[in-house]
């Protein structure tokens, strides 16, 4: 008799191939990727799956490392071997179709790449769930996993895409493993109440995927209406990245990395403050249980408020005109705090350089409402 869990997990990878499949219909106008092919790519990739499922099974036994347990010895080998070994499997099923120039252009990349990591993600889904004792919690963390897998793959398959972008897929490639390797450390490797820590990863996945369907070539003109009011005017977007033949302000992103940094120690003593106050107990960050929800949610929260506000006031004290410097102080304190955890505090290290995308958009977000605008 099947347990309640694999059960979910049955549903859960139809509902993961029900979403690409969705997705597929939703872009789908110039009849540039046929059922047939859809098909085909979500077999390749449930195949990819299974194959990269019984190696690492068995080449993490044989190194003797769990990645379910938390340690550097797990990070280095999902960093190392895992990710990039799925990364490159689920390049391997849509390469053939790059080679036959069927990419024509970066959606279409991205939508070939997503189809065959909707098959990876469904079959890992049920393997996964199956090989851990078909537990709850295992049938979480997949959850947690899936969606990654089709964004990090649509991320490279839209660099190889037309108009020349293609040759900057190997270093989306390579961006997207490391985000990858240390997502999946954060869900298959910490403790279940550090899975608080994807949440805004999430989001910015959905914010991805968002952006992707409200393109103007790739919606229908009936629908165009209800997506207008989030349409930014393409000038300002690009006057607000640009430099507009000026100098980058040097001293600015220098006193915005302080600005970022004193802003980050503020707003954590702040939540550690009201934690002590309400009784919250830190200690129990690491927990193998769920107690360790509030605490991580409160410094997490926390560290990721004080980007927006920090490139907010840098942004209004320079009076800059576009999001550049916010964007470069944010980086540089990003990197420094990464450089100081990578030899302090490995945990800390994990969670910096999780949050670190979404941190370093927040940034830019927070810089954009500060603009000077003429």
């Amino acid at each position: 008799m099947l347990q309640l869990p694999l059960i979910a997990a049955l549903f859960l990878a139809c509902g993961v191939v029900a979403f690409a499949l969705w997705l597929w219909r939703r872009l789908q106008r110039q009849r540039y990727l046929p059922g047939s092919r859809v098909a085909a790519l979500m077999g390749a990739g449930a195949l990819a799956s299974v194959f990269a499922h019984f190696v690492e099974k068995w080449a993490i036994h044989y190194a003797g490392v769990s990645l379910t347990q938390a340690g550097a010895a797990s990070l280095l080998a999902m960093l190392l071997f895992c990710a990039p070994l799925e990364e490159a499997l689920k390049v391997a099923t849509v390469w053939p179709l790059y080679v036959a120039r069927r990419l024509l252009t970066g959606r279409i990349g991205a939508l070939y790449a997503v189809m065959a990591a909707a098959g990876f993600a469904a079959a890992e889904v049920l393997l996964f769930t199956y090989s851990e004792g078909s537990t709850w919690l295992s049938l979480l963390r997949v959850a947690f996993a899936a969606p990654a897998h089709l964004f990090f793959a649509g991320a490279w398959g839209f660099m190889l895409g037309g108009g020349g972008r293609d040759r900057f897929f190997w270093i989306a490639w390579f961006g997207a493993t490391l985000l990858h390797g240390v997502y999946d450390h954060i869900v298959f490797g910490r403790g279940p109440s550090l899975l608080v820590v994807v949440l805004p990863m999430l989001a910015l996945m959905a914010v991805g995927v968002f952006l992707l369907l409200r393109d103007r070539g790739a919606i229908p003109s009936d629908r165009m209406t209800s997506f207008s009011l989030f349409e930014a005017p393409s000038s300002t977007v690009r006057g607000a990245v640009a430099s507009r033949g000026r100098r980058l302000m040097l001293h600015w992103i220098v006193m915005g990395a302080f600005v970022n940094l004193g802003m980050t120690l503020c707003f954590l003593a702040v939540a550690v403050f009201l934690g002590h106050r309400y009784g919250v107990d830190f200690s129990q960050a690491e927990a193998a249980g769920f107690e360790g929800i509030l605490p991580v949610a409160l410094l997490g929260g926390a560290l990721l408020a004080a980007f927006p506000v920090s490139a907010y006031l840098i942004a209004r004290a320079s009076r800059a005109v576009s999001v550049l410097e916010p964007a470069w102080a944010t980086g540089a304190s990003i990197f420094a705090v990464i450089a100081l955890f990578s030899v302090t505090e490995p945990t800390a290290l994990v969670i910096a350089m999780g949050v670190a995308p979404v941190g370093f958009t927040l940034a830019c977000a927070g810089a954009w409402f500060g603009l000077e605008r003429t």
